[in-house]
């Protein structure tokens, strides 16, 4: 998966928090994708809620994570892919392998 630092930057930058988590989850489904893995997402983004929770399906096998909203803006602040390592991260702790590439690079710079 190809993807521009700079890019991300400004879309950290200028996206409201929903969007960009949006934009983060569908950045690691190519990912995913791109490697082969057969991939689902679910998860709960409730407005009314201060947490987001949810797991990925990967291959078979269910990979959960639980962030507040707070902590998720911190990171969208502190850098671009900030939100992306901690997601990813999140998948290790449960037992997810990963593989190389120039996006997982940049997520764990």
């Amino acid at each position: 998966m190809n993807t521009s630092g700079m890019l991300r930057g400004y879309l950290a930058r200028v996206m409201d928090q929903e969007s960009f988590f949006f934009h983060v989850i569908n950045c690691m489904e190519k990912q995913l994708s791109d490697w082969g893995s057969d991939t689902m997402l679910l998860f709960n983004w409730a407005n009314e809620s201060e947490n987001v929770s949810g797991f990925f399906i990967i291959d078979g096998f269910s990979y959960s994570f639980h962030f507040d909203k707070q902590s998720l803006k911190e990171l969208q602040g502190r850098s671009p892919y900030a939100l992306d390592r901690v997601l990813w991260e999140a998948l290790i702790q449960d037992g997810f392998i990963l593989k190389e590439s120039g996006y997982i690079d940049k997520a764990f710079m």
